[in-house]
């Protein structure tokens, strides 16, 4: 209005004018990175541009969740103000999120390369899962078809366990909180869990940002507890994939290499009671053989002296009804006759008496005791008789079998002097 004095203000006057006029309002601004530095390890400054315009922007390094470099497409979200000192007009930025595919590829690249390089991604330090488990920490969004479908595998395939569901956002500005939080919880609580998994289903490489934040990697492995990490589809890839101890394709995947199928366990189990039936069946005909083996070696030492005995038993009956029949044709007196039969009885007695002590006496000798009772030995090898110095060397153990005991030794010397 004419008339009306314009207010003059001083400079510091006129900065906190502007700076109440922008009301601390949060702006979010989208544009191509410039001039970008980090300043001690703590402090982030970096032009945000256009085809037409510049603008500065300040941060601090924790809040970064990716790699950034010049030439990036990025949205920042922050506070707008003037700086007193320098008359700067800058965004402070809480938030600074990737935009462009292009930009989303190259973060990923740069964070990739960064965590190859300290062994986050080693293939040395993944751990096996465990085969049948009974308790799994499951990171997902309840809301989400991922978790629906890992659910219908686990009950299809093993059923039985018991999951614990830590639901999480998989997209957007918080998402990257919760499933960090959500590993720490099941690694410092005592909650029993086996294994791990994080799952979400597939999407645009923007929605699947937090997946392949600095942050998540760093925090799966840090976990003491194995985990499965099964997100999107099988062709896309993250920094948690490559961080996790067991890669999945697809969250049904996922799911698939947590448990194992229960018909496949089922056939296994009957196919090894049939091998182990089999096995049984075939241990006992081997004993068995082994058994009969033995018999008939046992018959084949011991029938020829059965044989002759029973052949000297023949004899003396035949020599009995010979001699009978002698006395009647000979018609010698009956006294006589008598004292001869029984002076030859007698004497075939004697001699049957002395075939059977001769019997007696080679199954004796027969007997590896009888043998070891006259001052010999049975030098044995790891349990295997020794017939032959060349079986045994300088040092060898070997234990000598006597009539009351055995006595171990040390070969001592090529020409086999033992030591007790």
């Amino acid at each position: 209005m004419e008339g009306l004095l314009q207010p003059i203000f001083s400079v510091s006057e006129f900065i906190e004018y502007v700076n109440i006029a922008l009301g601390g309002r949060q702006v979010t601004v989208e544009g191509e990175i410039a001039s970008f530095r980090i300043s001690q390890g703590k402090w982030v400054f970096f032009d945000l541009k256009d085809d037409q315009s510049i603008v500065n922007c300040f941060s601090i390094a924790y809040r970064l969740l990716c790699a950034l470099e010049d030439g990036m497409q990025v949205r920042v979200t922050g506070t707008p103000r003037v700086h007193p000192k320098s008359g700067k007009f800058s965004i402070t930025a809480d938030r600074i999120e990737l935009a462009g595919i292009g930009s989303l590829k190259r973060a990923f690249e740069l964070t990739k390369a960064k965590l190859e390089k300290e062994g986050i991604f080693a293939p040395e330090r993944k751990r096996a899962l465990p085969r049948f488990p009974s308790r799994i920490g499951l990171i997902a969004s309840r809301e989400s078809a991922a978790y629906t479908d890992f659910m219908r595998i686990m009950a299809e395939r093993w059923g039985g366990c018991e999951i614990l569901l830590m639901h999480v956002h998989v997209q957007g500005e918080q998402a990257v909180q919760d499933i960090v939080s959500a590993i720490q919880y099941f690694n410092e609580n005592d909650t029993g869990i086996e294994t791990l998994a994080l799952i979400r289903g597939g999407g645009s490489m923007e929605d699947l940002q937090a997946f392949n934040t600095e942050g998540v990697a760093r925090a799966i492995f840090g976990s003491r507890i194995p985990l499965v990490s099964g997100i999107g589809h099988e062709r896309d890839e993250t920094l948690s994939d490559y961080a996790a101890d067991v890669r999945a394709a697809t969250p049904t995947h996922a799911a698939a290499l947590i448990v194992p199928d229960r018909q496949e366990i089922l056939r296994i189990i009957d196919a090894n009671s049939i091998y182990m039936e089999e096995s049984m069946k075939n241990e006992i005909n081997r004993q068995k053989q082994r058994i009969e083996f033995g018999i008939q070696v046992i018959q084949r030492v011991f029938s020829a002296h059965i044989h002759a005995f029973h052949a000297l038993v023949e004899h003396l009956y035949a020599d009995m009804r010979a001699y009978e029949i002698r006395l009647k044709h000979m018609g010698a007196s009956l006294y006589d006759q008598q004292n001869l039969f029984i002076m030859r009885m007698e004497q075939k007695i004697k001699d049957a008496k002395n075939n059977l002590l001769s019997f007696e006496r080679n199954m004796g000798n027969m007997n590896p005791l009888m043998v070891l009772k006259r001052g010999y030995g049975i030098i044995r090898k790891k349990g295997r008789a020794i017939s032959h110095i060349q079986d045994v060397s300088v040092g060898d153990r070997i234990d000598i079998q006597l009539s009351d005991g055995t006595l171990p030794a040390t070969v001592s010397s090529p020409q086999g002097t033992l030591s007790l």
